[in-house]
């Protein structure tokens, strides 16, 4: 497919989705001009609802509700998604399982809402998925008796005071937040995945008296961020994803992915084509959803402990050595390298959490969007600001 003349295929989405070596293999390989565009947190899903016209394909964590009820996304022909029966595949083996977070909703019905029940019409195409806690330098486990579990509780632990960094997102912070509220108070929320508005007062409360008394050291955008605050500025426990855990063991740095026993924060990414595509442009956003089916994107992000919707695809392009690591929860055979070729994992490390399977078996709780979410935003920036 050529499109040299043509104006380039526009990707918005998170830093940590699109990386140079995913734009550098679709461009090689598609023979067509990407670029990416990275916003990070809430700044992307408000571009994606006021802008459609400024992109052509995002690539978000799971935000259907919002971008589908704006109408700034159009329908995926499945027709044209060579992978459609394989994603049919999967779709249907969720059902009944903790991962239905994105398949529930996948599909447009004939009355025009979104459902479970397979059409040839999608809202998105399910892309990575995985689960998040929080990590901490392996000095910081040292203070700790040996037996004592990773908890959620550790985020606002005294023990840590002045050592401790949280992300800045409003959605995926709240979450984060309520599970470590309900670990250190030993209370329980009716739906941590949907919060009152006592709730949110109650969380944004202890948040923003922890955040005087000067608890927390930092809070990040991105994980390059949440790297460099273990990196030089003193946190030792902190919210991180996996690609900061990966950048800080390349650089020598012992450091942990918790396993919490209350259960981690699950995740699913997805790529959605904007309205605003037609013609060649529509054309090569579908290029771009099938080479990205095809597993090679899917296995570059493996390499920093995310999880390919189609695992197969993925194997078939990692060495046998990734797959046993970061798939099955395998001690490394070898050294292993991130996305960008640094070394990463030494031989004979074993993941946290166990294979593909028991990871996602840990997720608690979904990133969403809470009912109470405009309230959920106001109280978050309170927080920011105090």
């Amino acid at each position: 497919m050529s499109r040299s003349k043509s104006p380039p295929l526009r990707v918005l989405g998170r830093g940590e989705f699109l990386l140079d070596p995913i734009c550098e293999r679709a461009r090689q390989d598609l023979g067509i001009a990407i670029e990416f565009e990275l916003i990070d947190g809430i700044e992307s899903l408000r571009r994606a609802v006021t802008r459609p016209d400024s992109f052509d394909v995002y690539h978000q964590w799971h935000t259907i509700d919002l971008i589908w009820t704006a109408r700034t996304i159009q329908p995926i022909d499945l027709s044209r998604i060579e992978a459609a029966a394989d994603i049919r595949d999967v779709a249907l083996g969720a059902r009944g399982r903790v991962r239905t977070a994105v398949f529930d909703r996948l599909y447009l019905q004939p009355d025009g809402t979104l459902g479970a029940t397979p059409t040839n019409r999608a809202a998105l195409l399910p892309a990575i998925h995985g689960v998040d806690a929080f990590g901490y330098l392996d000095a910081a486990r040292a203070e700790l008796a040996a037996d004592e579990p990773d908890s959620w509780a550790w985020l606002l632990d005294e023990r840590w005071a002045g050592r401790v960094a949280i992300l800045s997102d409003p959605c995926l912070g709240m979450i984060e937040a309520a599970l470590a509220v309900e670990a250190a108070e030993g209370i329980t929320f009716e739906d941590i995945g949907n919060l009152s508005v006592d709730e949110i007062d109650l969380v944004a409360g202890i948040l923003i008296h922890k955040k005087r008394l000067g608890h927390f050291k930092g809070i990040w955008g991105n994980y390059a961020e949440a790297a460099r605050l273990m990196q030089r500025s003193g946190v030792v426990v902190e919210s991180i994803w996996t690609p900061a855990i990966a950048r800080l063991r390349g650089e020598g740095i012992a450091v942990r992915s918790a396993v919490p026993v209350e259960g981690c924060r699950g995740w699913h990414s997805d790529l959605c084509i904007s309205r605003s595509a037609k013609g060649e442009t529509l054309d090569a956003a579908y290029a771009y959803l099938n080479w990205w089916m095809n597993g090679e994107a899917g296995a570059i992000l493996s390499r920093q402990g995310y999880y390919f919707v189609l695992p197969e695809r993925a194997r078939a392009r990692m060495s046998e050595a990734e797959w046993a690591y970061w798939y099955e929860g395998r001690p490394a055979a070898t050294a292993l390298t991130d996305p960008f070729g640094r070394p990463s994992i030494p031989p004979g490390a074993v993941r946290e959490g166990g294979s593909h399977a028991e990871r996602m078996a840990s997720a608690r709780v979904w990133n969403t969007f809470m009912d109470e979410h405009t309230y959920l935003v106001r109280r978050w920036n309170e927080f920011l600001a105090a």
